[in-house]
């Protein structure tokens, strides 16, 4: 394998976080997900909760907080989105050079080529059907509800990628393997993950 960092986007309900976690299982490597909050708060020196709701934003220009706390790392003054991309951006960069992970989300494709750092990018997706009944399973909501999520989530996923990368979220030609995760479940889809992977 060329890469032994893989950045994992996905849409929401596709199962791609614990897609994911299984890779990593079966390589015995680390899969960082929401961990990443807290450790972008501790390089920071900043209280965790000062990113609650902020996971995966992009700041609105004229509607935002401010922080105006922390360590030399932050920027005072500046969203809490964009402090928090900044900062998960460093984590990212250190913890792709400390050795081999899994990282979900958070623009970590683009960040670790911007970088330099080699990278495989993965996309997994889903009908939205499909991705609608696995939030009502998993949550135990309602289909209007989880119809709802997916729908926020997405934009709200898009809007973030789109904004801190200036490309398009879950465009096939952004990343190196996209992948239908209703096609063979969780567990199938880990499994042809690896098995491309290995090809590399």
């Amino acid at each position: 394998m060329k890469s032994s960092v893989i950045a994992l986007g996905r849409q929401f309900g596709s199962g791609g976080r614990e897609i994911g976690k299984r890779l990593a299982e079966n390589w015995g490597i680390p899969c960082y997900d929401r961990e990443l909050i807290a450790l972008a708060a501790q390089k920071a020196q900043l209280r965790e909760e000062l990113f609650s709701g902020k996971e995966e934003k992009a700041a609105n220009p004229w509607l935002f907080t401010g922080i105006y706390e922390g360590g030399p790392q932050v920027r005072k003054g500046q969203p809490a989105e964009d402090i928090l991309f900044e900062l998960q951006s460093q984590v990212i960069l250190e913890l792709a050079q400390a050795g081999p992970c899994i990282i979900v989300g958070r623009c970590a494709d683009v960040v670790l080529r911007s970088a330099g750092i080699p990278v495989v990018g993965l996309f997994v997706c889903a009908p939205f059907a499909d991705r609608v009944s696995r939030r009502m399973a998993v949550e135990g909501i309602g289909q209007k509800e989880a119809e709802d999520a997916v729908r926020k989530i997405d934009k709200q996923r898009k809007k973030y990628y789109d904004t801190y990368t200036g490309r398009n979220w879950g465009a096939p030609d952004n990343y190196d393997f996209c992948i239908n995760s209703s096609v063979r479940g969780i567990e199938g889809t880990a499994e042809m993950i690896a098995s491309w992977v290995k090809l590399l």
